[in-house]
């Protein structure tokens, strides 16, 4: 019975990534047809960062209130924005020492940052129930307000180009949804399907780009040391110290395992999003959001089993 329940479990991660490689196959097809060259990548990266991510937080939020599930809803908003704040900065000291400003943000980023939307939601779901999707809608907030903001200042420094992160379309997209959840806001039927087909765009043109940018992935880079360490800290040191600070800070139920979870799902196709934006090292961050994406199938399960799903 428990290996049956076990197996449905992980079921979910095993359909969600075999799509997800097979998208990113046909992105690495249109690179090597010369359909996806570096402006149309860029421009295709520009539109998922001001239209499809943000049009994605609004249709998260989107859910049915309920009283009841406030005070889990803002345990998980605020513990993500924290536990992923504190990360990315602790993590970017310690890669900034020995790596240079166009390689330490990406290996925070694939070290910390969480594919808590497309990979996380199939499988929230089927260990949780459709219900425990508004706690996913938190986190994934909590998670798009770090990136505008701690994420992009590490990129920048504290200078005026990062504070615009704070009035990019993402960001106040986050903050709305926040407002419109809590306030029982509820768009127009014909605002809300656009918002619902532009948010559909999101992870399948992600995909498309990492797998354009996996077009110069060769053997060799398989044995960059730094990128394997950020994948072992994404899957499991970061998870399991997620789920232990949790525990010790007597977080419990379900707004425990949404948060210990949704840590362990692999590295953010917005790693590479990101590193295109800056101009950094982009090849870095598309091998190592493939090589995590396809890991986690191992590293899940553990995961499933220290949380007690």
């Amino acid at each position: 019975m428990l290996l049956k329940r076990f197996a449905m479990n992980i079921l979910p991660v095993v359909y969600q990534i075999i799509m997800l490689f097979i998208i990113a196959g046909i992105g690495l097809l249109l690179r090597a047809k010369k359909i996806f060259t570096d402006p149309v990548i860029k421009g295709i990266n520009t539109t998922i960062l001001m239209v499809t991510w943000p049009a994605m937080m609004l249709m998260t939020t989107q859910r049915e209130y309920s009283p009841e599930v406030l005070p889990g809803f803002l345990t998980v908003l605020f513990g993500s924005i924290i536990i992923l704040s504190i990360a990315v900065i602790c993590a970017f000291l310690i890669f900034r020492k020995s790596a240079d400003m166009r390689l330490a943000p990406v290996l925070t980023m694939l070290a910390v940052m969480p594919n808590a939307g497309y990979i996380g939601l199939p499988i929230v779901q089927a260990v949780y129930g459709d219900s425990a999707s508004v706690f996913l809608a938190a986190y994934i907030t909590g998670f798009n307000i770090v990136l505008w903001t701690v994420c992009s200042t590490m990129y920048n420094g504290l200078s005026a180009k990062a504070m615009r992160g704070i009035l990019s379309p993402g960001f106040i997209c986050s903050i709305l949804g926040i407002f419109f959840f809590l306030t029982r806001i509820a768009l127009p039927t014909p605002i809300l399907s656009t918002v619902n087909q532009l948010g559909g765009l999101n992870t399948p043109l992600s995909m498309l780009l990492v797998g354009a940018r996996m077009d110069t992935l060769r053997f060799h880079h398989l044995k960059d040391g730094k990128m394997w360490i950020s994948v072992l800290c994404k899957l499991l040191v970061f998870p399991i110290t997620v789920l232990l600070i949790a525990k010790l800070l007597g977080i419990s139920g379900l707004p425990l395992g949404i948060l210990a979870l949704c840590s362990a799902m692999p590295s953010a196709s917005a790693t590479q999003m990101f590193a295109e934006k800056h101009d950094a090292r982009v090849d870095v961050a598309a091998k190592g959001v493939s090589i995590a994406t396809l890991a986690c199938i191992a590293s899940i399960p553990i995961m499933l089993l220290l949380i007690g799903a």
